[in-house]
């Protein structure tokens, strides 16, 4: 796989992957290319454990507040922008309300429009059995979105 569309910005920048975590893991190259951030979407159930391991990925500054808000603004402010790679994205805010994940995918618009010209990518990593899944709760969302 190309991963050198990661280096720019430009839509897509919803990745989805179909596979394994570790299948993932093995595709990303080795050596020097772009700051990848790893997240795992089975710590990240709620919006209080999604902002925590984004944070922590991230390593946003230690004012950040935990809200929508502040995630938006911290992901803005990263000076080389963000890959983003979450693993097992089908537990992402699977003990949330429904709205947190339209709120998320909202505020992570926001964020990769405030990056550009900086790249903004996030890679879900799904398991093959989920894939259809997402394939159409992405399209419900009406968000663009490539396979991987």
């Amino acid at each position: 796989m190309d991963w050198s569309r990661f280096a720019t910005a430009g839509d897509p920048w919803i990745h989805l992957w179909r596979g394994t975590a570790a299948g993932l893991v093995d595709a990303v190259p080795a050596g020097k290319g772009p700051l990848l951030r790893w997240l795992r979407g089975s710590r990240m159930g709620t919006r209080a454990a999604l902002m925590d391991e984004w944070a922590a990925a991230a390593q946003f500054p230690p004012h950040f507040g935990a809200t929508w808000d502040g995630l938006r603004d911290c992901l803005a402010d990263l000076p080389e922008g963000g890959i983003f790679l979450i693993l097992d994205a089908d537990q992402l805010l699977q003990d949330a309300p429904l709205e947190d994940g339209t709120t998320l995918w909202a505020v992570l618009a926001d964020a990769a429009g405030d990056l550009a010209p900086r790249p903004f990518h996030l890679v879900l990593q799904v398991e093959a059995s989920r894939h259809g899944e997402w394939v159409e709760a992405l399209g419900a969302l009406k968000v663009a979105f490539r396979q991987l």
